[in-house]
């Protein structure tokens, strides 16, 4: 095979790879770049030509490649990046849109480095979640079971009077009731996640699954004089009936623990082309901007103290979450501080 062929063979090779590769010169110049690395480092026009410093601003890279082309060691580094922004101020301008980059640099000769870039965003973030998440299910767990074993051992310990251990009883019961709704909304997030396993999907409309879910929220309405609307507007669907059924319930269930007493919620749904969409409006405490963009994680709580006291597991909205997405849909949270909020599951008819 001719040389020039040969050469053109791995240039196409470099340019068809997912990973980024710039070839770097002594003076910091990139003298060859595939379409990966531009796009990582969002770059529009060519990158051949131009110095590393005027496509990142962050001086770490520049001194590492200085410190491969002395030593001839191959060096890592990662680097956080948005926008022309690196570091520190690319974490707090991006706010969770922040990109974070591994770079390998090898000495090729005593002219040019080889750079390969690696998006390592969605790595460290299910690194960060996986943490959190085993932080917070021990967290969760802590709380309830510690009332349990010191309430269990008073009853054991204490000579106390039969009002005395009803209380106690009842304060365990309680604990115990909310481990057992953390567990069983863990083993249902277990099993959406499992990819493998399809829901049944089947004939339904959406007159009866608002009206499953009016059966199911009506007692916890009542109990805080909260007035429930329901509004269907009578069209058939193909759908995991209990998925989204137990979707609506999480939405309404949540929409009535943040309402105040007296308050009013709506549960509607409607035809939108060839989708469903169902709606979940409230007039209660509203979400702030910067919570908003976190409700559908794990654990998360606005209003820690009041979830907890409404015996919420922290675990809702992410399933809703998970459900929308088995059935090919989606789940949008609009609210404001003071004005409430709406939430809307959208899944395809069939």
């Amino acid at each position: 095979m001719p040389k020039s062929n040969e050469r053109d063979r791995y240039l196409a090779i470099i340019e068809a790879m997912g990973e980024g590769v710039l070839l770097i010169s002594r003076k910091h110049r990139i003298t060859l770049s595939n379409r990966s690395a531009c796009s990582m480092l969002s770059w529009v026009s060519p990158l051949k030509g131009k110095h590393i410093e005027e496509v990142f601003s962050s001086s770490i890279l520049p001194a590492t490649i200085d410190t491969v082309f002395r030593t001839g060691r191959k060096e890592e580094l990662k680097i956080t990046s948005y926008l022309s922004s690196s570091g520190a101020d690319a974490v707090i301008k991006g706010k969770g849109r922040e990109k974070i980059y591994k770079f390998s640099i090898t000495l090729l000769d005593d002219k040019y480095a080889v750079v390969t870039i690696t998006d390592e965003t969605m790595m460290e973030r299910m690194s960060v979640v996986r943490q959190d998440f085993v932080s917070n299910v021990s967290h969760e767990l802590k709380t309830p079971l510690t009332a349990i074993t010191g309430f269990a051992e008073t009853l054991m310990d204490e000579n106390l009077s039969a009002e005395e251990t009803k209380s106690f009883a009842r304060i365990i019961h309680k604990n115990s009731t909310q481990m057992q709704r953390i567990i069983s909304d863990l083993l249902l997030l277990t099993s959406l996640d499992r990819e493998e396993i399809a829901p049944a999907m089947e004939n339904t409309t959406d007159t009866k699954i608002l009206s499953e879910v009016r059966a199911y929220t009506q007692f916890r309405a009542e109990a805080k004089s909260i007035a429930v609307s329901y509004s269907p507007e009578g069209f058939s669907l193909i759908c995991s009936e209990s998925l989204i059924v137990q979707a609506l319930i999480n939405l309404v269930v949540n929409a009535i623990s943040y309402s105040p007493q007296g308050s009013s919620v709506s549960i509607s749904s409607r035809k939108k082309g060839d989708r469903a969409e169902f709606k979940v409006s409230d007039r209660g405490f509203g979400i702030s901007e910067d919570d908003l963009p976190r409700i559908f994680e794990r654990f998360y709580r606005v209003d820690k103290a009041r979830s907890r006291e409404s015996g919420g597991t922290g675990l809702g909205l992410s399933i809703v979450r998970h459900i929308a997405i088995i059935h090919k849909g989606t789940i949008k949270a609009e609210s404001r501080l003071g004005e409430g909020s709406e939430f809307t599951l959208s899944i395809p008819l069939r």
